[in-house]
This record gives structure tokens, sequence and C-alpha cells, in this order.
């Protein structure tokens, strides 16, 4: 790695523990990630969707205010100031948004600003992994060193947990989350309905253009049941160029929802989500325990 800083941007996947990367690397002394794990910056401007995320952030503000008062209430001055710095954040993202595609280079202050002697900066905003293969070459080339991490957990795990989070936020009063989850799975394995969730588990789609709009020796693309274990971990930060950082428990954060998945629905997933365990076996070789226990039910 040269003297200056790198970038890494984790494009996803969505559900596939990008919460525990975003963990790991902020607690890392040679990283600097801001307190905003998903930034949306580049995904934002590619579909124009300005109105839905200055909402976004404005909730997250308002939320973020909320607490801030609470902690002043109870005289927790270092809750205070952290909060703080926190709002500071989502206002200088929202001010970067609305340049458009002219707040590149704010977006690059923004990630470097206050890294002192790290090594490295971070977005991990799994939405990017849908960007245009144009847009994925264009934040390849917008620093002298951009990494890219991509990360696949098992397509059966991945897609229920998926599931299991839009039943949450989508559900009407008195609505179970369990009955909820079951009728968007049979939409989206059976009925080819709820078009935003498959797509963003779609490995092969995703994989392929990062390999074509990203240098080889920028890309990262490893399992999810592999990365996030100790020796994981060392691959990953032997990529980024930091130390290995040991830890005493392996990351996992939002776990989400617990529901078991019934035999049925898990068989017709595996089915649904075939090419993507064809592929991931054909292109990386051996599959983890998980998937190749889901995939024995194809």
């Amino acid at each position: 790695m040269s003297g200056d800083p790198a970038i890494m941007i984790c494009v996803g996947a969505t559900k596939a523990g990008t919460s525990s990367l975003y963990r790991y690397l902020h607690d890392h002394p040679d990283c600097h990630l801001r307190s905003i794990k998903e930034l949306h910056y580049f995904d934002t401007v590619e579909n124009n969707d300005y109105e839905f995320q200055f909402d976004v952030f404005s909730r997250l503000r308002a939320d973020l205010v909320r607490r801030q008062d609470i902690a002043r209430g109870n005289a927790n001055l270092w809750k205070v100031t952290n909060l703080e710095r926190q709002i500071m954040d989502v206002d200088e993202m929202v001010r970067i948004l609305e340049m458009g595609e002219e707040g590149v280079s704010d977006y690059l202050f923004y990630l470097l600003d206050g890294i002192g002697d790290k090594k490295i900066a971070g977005d991990i905003t799994p939405g990017y992994g849908l960007l245009s293969e144009d847009r994925l070459r264009d934040m390849a080339t917008m620093a002298t060193d951009v990494r890219f991490v991509f990360m696949m957990r098992d397509p059966v795990d991945r897609l229920w947990s998926h599931v299991r989070m839009q039943a949450s936020r989508q559900r009407r009063p008195g609505e179970e989350v369990a009955v909820k989850a079951k009728r968007i799975m049979n939409r989206v394995v059976n009925r080819d309905l709820e078009k935003h969730i498959a797509p963003r588990g779609d490995y092969e789609g995703i994989v392929e253009k990062l390999k074509r709009a990203v240098p080889e020796d920028k890309l990262l693309v490893g399992f999810t049941e592999d990365l996030l274990t100790g020796e994981g971990l060392r691959t990953l930060c032997a990529f980024l160029g930091i130390a290995a950082k040991p830890v005493e428990k392996e990351p996992h954060s939002h776990k989400g929802v617990k529901l078991q998945l019934s035999d049925k629905q898990r068989h017709e997933a595996a089915r649904f989500l075939a090419p993507q365990y064809a592929y991931v076996e054909k292109t990386f070789g051996e599959l983890p325990a998980r998937w190749q226990a889901n995939m024995a039910r194809i």
C-alpha cells in the first residue's frame, strides 16, 4: 500500500454480515470509518433517489437528537458529545448529497477527514452492489487506491434474513412477523414478486460486474461464513493492508427476528437459488459447510 490512505468500499451483499464488518473495522486502530455505516452517496446519485435518502437521513437525525436530549437530561456528557458527532456526520452527508454528481471530491474528503495516521477509510453500503458497471468503474478510479469487498452469505440464509427484515418493516399493526415473512418468501421464490429482494443476492451478476469494473488486485470476494472468522479476518486485513486485529469473539451484528424457515420453504428457496449455488461453486471452488447443507436440498 502506498503512503497515502486507501479507500475501502464494501458493496454488500445485503444481510451478509456487513454490519459485523463495520463494527470490526470501526474499532480497528488502522481504520477510519465515520459514524454512519451506509453513506448511500453513489446509489442515490445514480438512481436520482434524493427525496428518499433525504427522508432517511432526516429521520435518522431526529432520532439522534431525541437520544441526545435524553442523554443531556441524564447528564451523560460523553454520550451527548458522541451523538453530536453523529448528528454532524448526518448533516455533512446531506450537504454532499445536495451537490449531486459534483459531490465526489467532498465525499472523499468526508471519508478521509480526521484519518490522521490511519491506513484506510471506508464506506460500507450494500446497496452499491446494484450499481451499474460504469459507476463501479468510476468509483474504482476516484482515488489512487480504492479497494472493494463483497461478502457472499449462504443464499438461502441471506434471502431468509432479508425477508425477515422486510417483514418487520412492512407488517401492519397486529400482523405477526412470522406470517408476513412466510408470505413474502412465497412471493419471492414461487411468484417472482418482491423484485427488490432477489437482486441483492444475485452473486453471479454482482461478482461478474465487479470483476469487469475493478482491477483484480483491488477486489476481495469472500464467504461471510469464512471472512468473519479468525482466519478470514486475517485474510481481510492482509487485503486491506492493515494489521491483523485479534478478537475475543467473532463479530456478529443484526441477527434480526428469529424465525424458523420450514423444510418445505427451505427446499423451495434452495431450488429457486440453485443457479447462485452453481455459479459460486464453479467460480470459487468448495463451498462452506452451511452452503453445502442447503444446496443438498436442491
